[in-house]
């Protein structure tokens, strides 16, 4: 039986959070698209918790498989997920060995088990703005396997549960990423600031096609999502921006703004989340201007002052995440449970914190921890919050 504590349903929970008001618990997510679990760990946690046979996977050409309902009720998490049939960034079209792959823009992924990373970059030779047509396989929006399940799977969830709708990722890299897989990061970093022209060029592109995508997604299921995950773009390091503010400003921001723009015209009242890794505390009045609701992760770096960002940012913007994956969710149980505590104390007051993984939780986590981390969620998330401040 799944962990049962409160009178709120889930969605009510998370809509009252993303009200900035406090509900009766802090709501807790497992499993959308920058924080679910690997393989390994979901078959130790299935075999753990008693579910069963596994679930069949949701997708190929990834390290994160499986979406599986009976887990998240177990760990009794209160937003649930719909996902799209196929991933523009997926590897998944044999290459010239069994370790190499294409997605569906024509770029090479390599395999070292059990992860993906991106090969040469298709553009990276590329001399001309004419090159990027000419060499990249844009989606062919006519393929019925991009929303293959989706409108039944949105409308069950809205219709006959209780919980939050979410949908996944379009794309599992946005705008900048995408431009630095297909031209390479260094390149792609130097196009912005010499070869402005090719850098607005490649990003138009890549944004079209990611928002093709986003509108299917949305004619598919929009009127039933409580909220959509934009594609994941990563602008920092753990120290510190990898572009300036300026330059995100006048190259990538006006790509979100599209985005953010196709969700709110098929559903004015969908929430967007972003997910964006790394010391991008700099970048969130930006990313607040666009209309984005949540911030995931908010990832916990000596960069980046947390308490401090609640009490500047908590307003105006409600946070998904900040559990660290690095360190207390790999260590001991009393690891995790401090971790759980410090991160309610830090983010959940007024409401606006979803608590979930910083990232997907990896197979250096044991299935006990996980269960530990959502129990102790629900023991200390409770309004009011009454945790020692010393945590």
């Amino acid at each position: 039986m799944p962990m049962t504590f409160s009178k709120m349903t889930p969605r009510q929970r998370v809509l009252a959070t993303l009200s900035h008001e406090e509900p009766d618990y802090v709501p807790l997510a497992l499993g959308g698209g920058p924080y679910g679990i690997v393989d390994d760990l979901y078959l130790r946690l299935v075999n753990h918790l008693n579910l069963g046979e596994p679930v069949s996977p949701f997708r190929s050409g990834h390290s994160i498989s499986y979406m599986d309902d009976r887990l998240l009720e177990k760990l009794d998490t209160d937003l649930r997920y719909c996902w799209p049939g196929l991933l523009p960034n997926s590897p998944i079209n044999v290459g010239e060995d069994e370790n190499t792959f294409s997605d569906s823009y024509g770029q090479v992924w390599k395999r070292a088990l059990p992860y993906y990373y991106a090969g040469e970059g298709i553009l990276k030779t590329a001399t001309s703005v004419d090159d990027i047509e000419s060499r990249i396989h844009w989606p062919d929006l006519t393929d019925p396997r991009w929303t293959a399940g989706l409108a039944d799977r949105a409308r069950l969830l809205r219709e006959e549960t209780d919980y939050f709708v979410v949908m996944r990722m379009v794309a599992s890299h946005g705008p900048f990423q995408t431009a630095s897989d297909l031209r390479g990061t260094e390149n792609f970093l130097t196009d912005m600031a010499l070869n402005p022209e090719f850098a607005q060029a490649l990003l138009d592109k890549v944004t079209t096609a990611i928002e093709g995508l986003l509108r299917l997604a949305m004619q598919a299921g929009g009127k039933y999502f409580n909220m959509v995950e934009l594609p994941g773009d990563d602008y920092a390091g753990n120290l510190n921006l990898i572009i300036s503010p300026a330059m995100f400003r006048k190259f990538i921001k006006p790509c979100i703004e599209r985005l953010v723009k196709v969700i709110r015209e098929h559903n004015p009242n969908t929430k967007v989340m972003f997910h964006s890794d790394g010391a991008i505390a700099k970048l969130l009045p930006d990313l607040i201007s666009l209309g984005v609701d949540v911030i995931h992760p908010l990832e916990p770096l000596p960069a980046t002052n947390i308490p401090e960002i609640k009490e500047k940012f908590g307003s105006q913007v409600s946070f998904l995440g900040g559990i660290d994956i690095s360190h207390a969710m790999p260590g001991s149980r009393d690891d995790v449970i401090a971790e759980v505590k410090r991160r309610i104390l830090q983010l959940a007051a007024g409401g606006g914190y979803i608590l979930a993984p910083s990232n997907h939780l990896q197979a250096d986590v044991s299935a006990e921890n996980v269960v530990t981390l959502f129990e102790t969620a629900r023991q200390f998330g409770k309004y009011p919050i009454q945790i020692a401040e010393t945590i």
